[in-house]
């Protein structure tokens, strides 16, 4: 009805066939093996017929153990193979942004975003799109990250826990997060392979004095390199970085994975910024001839980064919450005086993008949303 015309190879139908034999509908999933085991190489169609109820019904020739298939125009319409009229990779609208979104930081409240699952789209969906969204109203105490996340999914379990607790303890530990310094500006996680996606940072009880947070979007400035300096741009999402974490929390840990500081697309399009000065390696896999020239580029995209026109910076309010795309953004903060009778204590917590990507979509079913989310 669209003016198309679509081709489907014969091999393709078999291996799809999605009557009850080959697919099962509950489960959504096929029942065959292998079509080269089944020998659908060798599939060929006897008859196809449209039939008065919206589908094709097709004989299959020389097939003993499966003589025939039915498939919905809809479903064909859904499937068709990609031609240069269509809208091959779906990608997010993502809204980049700079220093002026300090005033408009989106917010939402904690209550209506674990009672309301407009709400929790809305709010899934601005943090994949604008990648930092504010949650106030949120209970005393620790623990609440663990009422959002079981709206989504579950969270993300590290190397420091279910959920983190950044306060100042001492000396003797493993990480800076846990002292009362500054944190320079990063992405988190970049010692796992598959880094977490949503970042929440709860905020128990604020510092009485500094300690603000620092965030930054990294998409923002890694266009801005890609814009003004494009053989930046190309080595730093060429060579990657060694990112390591050693020592002990819940557990003995030693974690190491290599990732560029910009990664793209196969179209070329940005997709994730991995990067913090604290756990990036001695290790480097940049060849010495470039190695100069990647430090020009990494400076230069810091700069970006830092510039005052792009970071925002404020000092997190008991019962709040910033969320980020740690896809995406940078976070930081400031150095903190501890006061034992005021200290800062913010709890944090992880959720996958493939658990949040896969909730936004069951929503958009559920609330009849007149959008698909697209792969993250």
């Amino acid at each position: 009805e669209d003016g198309k015309v679509s081709h489907f190879p014969h091999i393709y139908l078999r291996d799809n066939c999605p009557c009850k034999s080959c697919f099962d509908k509950g489960a959504g999933q096929r029942l065959t093996y292998n079509p080269v085991y089944n020998g659908f190489t060798k599939a060929a169609i006897k008859t196809a017929r449209i039939n008065g109820d919206n589908n094709v019904s097709i004989e299959w020739l020389n097939d003993d153990q499966h003589t025939s298939s039915i498939f919905q125009l809809d479903w064909l319409k859904a499937n068709r193979f990609h031609t240069k009229y269509d809208d091959e990779t779906k990608t997010i609208e993502r809204r980049l942004w700079d220093s002026k979104i300090k005033d408009e930081l989106p917010e939402f409240d904690f209550n209506h975003i674990i009672s309301d699952n407009l709400m929790l789209y809305k709010w899934l969906r601005c943090v994949m799109e604008t990648g930092i969204a504010r949650v106030v109203n949120i209970p005393d105490g620790d623990g609440q990250l663990y009422k959002i996340a079981d709206q989504v999914s579950h969270l993300r379990r590290s190397c420091y826990g279910t959920t983190f607790k950044v306060q100042n303890k001492g000396d003797h530990v493993t990480t800076i997060a846990y002292k009362s310094g500054g944190i320079a500006m990063h992405t988190d996680l970049s010692y796992y392979t598959n880094v977490p996606g949503i970042l929440m940072l709860h905020c128990v009880s604020e510092a009485s004095q500094d300690g603000e947070s620092q965030f930054s979007d990294g998409f923002k400035a890694a266009e801005q390199l890609k814009a003004n300096h494009p053989d930046y741009f190309e080595l730093l999402s060429k060579y990657p970085i060694y990112y390591e974490d050693i020592g002990r929390d819940t557990s003995e840990f030693s974690h190491l994975a290599l990732h560029p500081v910009i990664r793209t697309t196969e179209n070329g399009e940005i997709k994730q910024i991995c990067y913090g000065d604290h756990v990036r390696s001695t290790k480097i896999k940049v060849p010495e001839a470039k190695l100069s020239s990647f430090y020009d580029a990494l400076i230069q995209f810091l700069e970006y980064a830092y510039s005052p026109a792009n970071m925002i910076q404020y000092k997190m309010k008991s019962g709040t919450m910033t969320s980020i795309d740690n896809y995406r953004v940078f976070h930081g903060r400031t150095a903190f005086q501890p006061n034992p009778n005021s200290f800062r204590y913010v709890e944090g917590g992880y959720i996958d993008w493939d658990e949040a990507a896969s909730r936004m979509r069951t929503l958009e079913d559920q609330l009849k949303i007149d959008y698909s989310t697209p792969i993250i």
